[in-house]
């Protein structure tokens, strides 16, 4: 009899750990042979911010983000910047306790992947190589794999953990990067391309049979056209700052010009 207990519970964590496991996704926006420039744009920008944060702080955490409330974080401030009666889902104190709270973790895991007095004293002083070395036994520490990801909408509340919370602050620092590039190029760029561009690199990095959907090459190029796009605006933002410089100027130079009203003495 205990032995078939055992059993059934072997069975039931079984059936657990696949009912846990992460189904196909599909994506909400796609990018084919219909995507305008600009959505491509907006999808490389996803890629190249979401990539990068939701790698490099779960090796300085020991945690990935998780992506439904990373992918909020970045809808909700998208409302809150069109609509400001709209309040992202938590306040800027507790977004300072995280920053606070995580910056430690961070020290902590740091700490562990210190060389020994020895290995340190080795490097005799260059920083890059103790920077190497923390780094490489990072990559090896322990990283917690993250809820699954259902790309459905999520709130915060008093059970959400620190990392989710700290995952929805992180997407919204990533929607305001975007919202910066966009007040750079003086125009709107496509928000529903850049949330999929982050959840895309984010789970690609979970797991790689999810692809991005734009190759290297492609993101190269889209890269290398807007970076062209804005040279050739900031040149004429220059140019344009230059003549009101020197209409000023002259129009400084024609009044010390003038001829001045004289007081007749009598």
């Amino acid at each position: 009899m205990k032995k078939r207990i055992i059993a059934l519970c072997v069975a039931s964590l079984a059936l657990f750990a696949c009912e846990m496991k992460q189904q196909p996704l599909e994506p909400k926006v796609r990018v084919d042979a219909s995507t305008t420039d600009d959505q491509k744009f907006s999808y490389m920008l996803g890629v190249q911010f979401g990539g990068p944060s939701f790698e490099n702080i779960a090796m300085r955490l020991g945690e990935y983000f998780d992506v439904d409330y990373l992918a909020q974080g970045i809808v909700d401030n998208v409302k809150a910047q069109k609509d400001t009666s709209f309040k992202v889902q938590i306040p800027a104190d507790s977004m300072r306790s995280l920053d606070s709270r995580f910056a430690e973790v961070s020290a902590k895991r740091t700490d562990l992947a210190r060389p020994d007095s020895a290995t340190e004293m080795s490097f005799n002083g260059d920083y890059s190589k103790l920077r190497a070395y923390v780094d490489s036994v990072m990559k090896t520490l322990p990283i917690k794999r993250p809820a699954v990801v259902t790309y459905g909408e999520v709130k915060l509340s008093e059970k959400s953990t620190d990392m989710q919370k700290y995952s929805y602050v992180m997407g919204i620092q990533l929607q305001v990067m975007f919202h910066g590039v966009e007040k750079q190029f003086n125009q709107d760029f496509d928000g529903e391309y850049f949330l999929q561009g982050v959840r895309d690199a984010c789970m690609n990095i979970l797991d790689t049979s999810f692809a991005v959907q734009m190759s290297n090459d492609s993101i190269k190029a889209v890269n290398d056209r807007y970076v062209a796009k804005i040279r050739e605006l900031m040149q004429k933002q220059r140019e344009e700052l230059m003549k009101q410089q020197a209409e000023a100027a002259a129009a400084a130079q024609d009044s010390a010009n003038a001829p001045k009203d004289t007081v007749a003495k009598k």
